[in-house]
């Protein structure tokens, strides 16, 4: 499959757009996206690593994408315009670099009922929330084609070990569709990112009541302990076979051998890395490796630290994967 490459022309990025099951550049070439995800923006700030050269690494590392996480108890703490400084930032230093950007709204849980994961004043948000940041967002980058992704949700979870288990992919379908029509309202170009059940793991549901918005891409975040084996033959239940019909994204995968955070989910090594990639790769499906951020509570770091960038295990295999993508697009 002959591959857009339009996303190596640094400084200027033009509009994508979803076409039947795949991400389109002008030309009508199909777009692969794989990048990193960054740490949360009002925190990584806070903690004096947004900087321009954060971004410059990423382009270094070889993505093309990166996602850029906003928590909503970090919007509502620093402030709505300060957090908009900070993205506004962030998206310029990225567009320079070569690199679009997915805007994240990172809660986990379940916005209907009013549960989430702990911390629950980091996660806690509304639905009528949920819909001004995007309208903001929307309406603030609507020109700008360099902002090409809005994931209106991280992770919806109905189950897991949780307490409660309400939350119904017709009702989070029902949602999403809501939250979607609030982002074409002001930005008609935008493509939307929905993430499936259980921490965006699980749209078996999908085809009985598909989201009715067009132009949306569907999200999994295929840790190796969320699936049991055989991998392959689960992701393709839970999520692959809707890459026959809709752009797919992973906009979360990576793993940490030694990992003691949740190490029944993240614990794993290079093998589960390159079936993956792999499975990604058969079907077209883009990527973001977790985490490029190294700080508390946040597991799976691909570097070790804020001077030197030093890949960690899993760094240095996403690395090597984001760069030899470039090298088989410029090959083309």
């Amino acid at each position: 499959m002959a591959v857009d490459k339009i996303a190596n022309n640094k400084g200027s990025l033009p509009w994508l757009k979803v076409a039947g099951n795949r991400i389109e550049g002008p030309n009508g070439k199909p777009v692969v996206l794989n990048g990193l995800n960054l740490g949360e923006i009002v925190k990584v700030e806070q903690e004096g690593n947004l900087t321009e050269e954060y971004f410059k690494q990423a382009a270094a590392w070889g993505a093309r994408v990166v996602r850029i996480p906003v928590h909503p108890g970090n919007y509502r703490s620093y402030g709505s315009e300060k957090t908009f400084t900070l993205i506004d930032k962030s998206v310029a230093w990225a567009k320079k670099y070569g690199m679009y950007s997915i805007i994240d709204w990172h809660s986990s849980g379940d916005i209907i009922n009013g549960n989430f994961l702990a911390p629950a004043n980091i996660f806690f948000t509304t639905k009528d929330e949920t819909k001004d940041f995007w309208r903001s967002v929307a309406t603030r980058y609507k020109d700008e084609p360099a902002v090409a992704f809005y994931e209106v949700f991280n992770e919806p979870a109905d189950r897991g070990y949780l307490p409660w288990n309400r939350l119904t992919w017709k009702t989070w379908r029902d949602a999403s569709d809501e939250i979607i029509d609030v982002i074409y309202a002001a930005n008609p170009n935008a493509i939307p990112i929905v993430s499936g059940l259980s921490y965006a793991n699980d749209l078996r549901s999908f085809n009985e009541t598909p989201i009715r918005n067009k132009g949306v891409v569907l999200a999994a975040h295929p840790y190796a302990g969320s699936y049991s084996e055989p991998w392959e033959t689960n992701w393709e239940n839970s999520f692959g076979y809707l890459s026959q019909h809709y752009p797919m994204m992973l906009t979360e995968i990576g793993f940490d051998p030694n990992d003691n955070m949740v190490p029944q989910v993240y614990r794993a090594d290079e093998n589960y890395g390159a079936r993956i990639l792999n499975y990604a790769k058969t079907r077209n499906i883009s990527w973001m490796a977790f985490v490029f951020y190294k700080g508390p509570y946040w597991p799976m770091p691909l570097f070790r630290d804020w001077q030197t960038f030093e890949p960690t295990e899993s760094g240095a295999f996403f690395q090597k994967a984001l760069i030899n993508g470039l090298k088989a697009r410029d090959n083309q």
